[in-house]
Order: structure tokens, then sequence, then C-alpha cells
């Protein structure tokens, strides 16, 4: 059986292929005769200039010292480690809700409740949240804060933030 399909198999080959390919090729040469890619020149290639360094007189950004200097100037927001922390510093500030303002003798004072239900009297000046916020203004629906809070590179910035008066807690 082999051997006859492998006498056989030449003849078949022989078959497919007829020479009756012209109008193949003329329909190919009709096709592409408009085709003609076109290549854009390489950009010429600049040559090299030199950069003199002139800022030896600077200071290394690398050096040890400058390095040092800032990271003394950072300390300067750092924030009081050893005061004593107030009670309103152990919430988060998105589980606190301003529920009054009080204005006495000129003064504005905030009411603010925790999650437990108490509610405490705050001022400009107590601190709040976990990252160092400090009251700088109460007013008629808002307390601004100022956070001190650690960036990636570990140093102290300051942010701004506010708490708003909460007025539909107030049928509670």
């Amino acid at each position: 059986m082999k051997r006859t399909l492998a006498c056989v198999l030449p003849f078949l080959l022989a078959a497919c292929g007829s020479g009756d390919t012209d109008d193949l090729r003329l329909w190919m040469q009709t096709s592409t005769q408009g085709l003609r890619g076109q290549i854009e020149p390489l950009p010429q290639a600049q040559s090299y200039q030199p950069f003199a360094y002139q800022a030896f007189d600077l200071l290394d950004p690398f050096n040890a010292q400058k390095l040092a200097a800032a990271k003394n100037q950072n300390q300067a927001n750092a924030p009081d480690m050893k005061r004593p922390r107030e009670a309103l510093e152990n919430y988060d500030l998105d589980k606190l809700a301003v529920v009054g303002v009080i204005r006495r003798s000129g003064t504005n004072y905030g009411l603010v409740r925790t999650p437990e239900g108490a509610v405490y009297r705050v001022q400009a000046g107590n601190y709040v949240g976990p990252n160092f916020g400090r009251i700088k203004k109460i007013g008629d629906t808002e307390i601004e804060l100022t956070e001190t809070v650690e960036d990636l590179n570990g140093e102290w910035v300051q942010r701004n933030t506010s708490l708003y008066l909460d007025e539909q807690g107030q049928n509670k």
C-alpha cells in the first residue's frame, strides 16, 4: 500500500502544478502596478555637544551636611510629641460631627460630637484628630484645621482641612 501511494503521489502533485497561471500573473502585475513604497530618509545624527560643568562653587546636592541642614529645617514643622494629647485626638475626623457653634464674649466655640455621643466644646488652638490637627478658626458653619502629617520622604508637612456643621444630625 505504501509503495503504490509513493508511486501515485508524484503524479498527483504534477497534475496540481499545471502551467495555466498566466491570468494569475497578469492580475498580480496590474494590481501591484501603482504600489511603490516610499521610505523616508533617516534623520541626520546630531553631533555630540560636550557640557562644561560650571557649578563647582555651589553646594553638592548629595553632601551629607546639606541633607542634615534640610532635615533640621524640616524638624521645624514637626509636631510636639511631648505635649499631652487631648480627648478628640483619639478619633478620626470623619467620625466626629460638628453639632453647633456658640458665640460667647466675641469668641466662637464649636460643639463636636464623638461616635459615642459625647459632646465636647472646642476653641481655636485645640487639637482634633490623629494627624495633630490644630483648630485655626471656628466659623458659623465650619471648623478650620491645620493637620501636620509625615509625607513619603519622612518630612513633616501641613495641610488644611475642615469639619462642617452637621445640620442633619440636629434632630438626634
